[in-house]
């Protein structure tokens, strides 16, 4: 019998309690379908909302990455548990394979659906960076609008009220409604909305388990060193990063 292909899923912010959220709905949507592993980032937010606190994650999901591998670890795809996706490039190239991102995945699902659709996230500087996200993927024909739902966070009816009325407004076919920390109740919004609402967390969780069904094996223990040299780095991502084999 085939082994179960396996999915590291990486949370860049340092809360053990968003992990768990993120682990149990890995789990749920993988099912038997797949081995899952979930860590937590080692240092920087405890959430993401600004620049600098998501370019610190970026870091800290390589480190993740790293010490996954490094204890033995063989993921055939990763996901980026967070609506913004820091570290997927890097990580994707450093251990190639594939990887999905909450983020990347719902706005590239969404854009497969006739009609534009708006997204829905937390706070204005998310709004901008997802803004820029959409841009790199080349989607922005179907974004409608990118608004933040500051107020509406605990409260799924209220919230449902608000995306309901945010994609009237913008003339939006479904709402894409993002970020970690709604997890928990994007399944009441869901039912409560009377407009499509994509959840894209659960999106990505799909994606990778696609992925890594489809695709040619592990993470390789060995890629090509880098010419410079590190410092300050953490061993595990100094050994990823230097090519040299990772054992437990």
């Amino acid at each position: 019998m085939p082994r179960r292909p396996r999915l590291l899923v990486i949370n860049p912010n340092t809360s053990p309690l968003v992990t768990q959220t993120i682990d149990a709905l890995a789990r749920e949507v993988a099912g038997e379908a797949a081995e899952v592993t979930t860590v937590t980032a080692a240092f920087g937010y405890s959430y993401l909302m600004s620049r600098a606190a998501t370019s610190i994650a970026a870091h800290a999901v390589l480190d993740s990455a790293a010490s996954a591998l490094a204890s033995g670890f063989a993921p055939d795809a990763a996901v980026i548990g967070c609506f913004g996706d820091p570290g997927l490039v890097p990580l994707a190239e450093l251990l190639d394979l594939p990887v999905a991102g909450f983020a990347e995945a719902g706005l590239l699902a969404a854009a497969e659906l006739p009609g534009k659709y708006t997204i829905a996230v937390s706070g204005n500087t998310w709004c901008a960076m997802l803004g820029e996200l959409v841009d790199q993927l080349g989607i922005g024909d179907k974004v409608a609008a990118i608004v933040p739902i500051d107020g509406y966070e605990t409260d799924p009816a209220a919230l449902a009220e608000f995306v309901t009325r945010q994609a009237r407004a913008t003339g939006a076919e479904r709402i894409v409604l993002g970020g970690a920390g709604l997890i928990p109740i994007i399944p009441a919004v869901v039912a409560a909305a009377r407009v499509p609402v994509i959840d894209p967390h659960r999106q990505a969780i799909r994606k990778a388990l696609r992925l890594a069904q489809a695709g040619g094996g592990p993470a390789s223990a060995a890629r090509p060193p880098e010419r410079h040299r590190t410092v300050g780095l953490s061993p595990a991502l100094t050994q990823l990063l230097s090519g040299e084999r990772l054992t437990p």
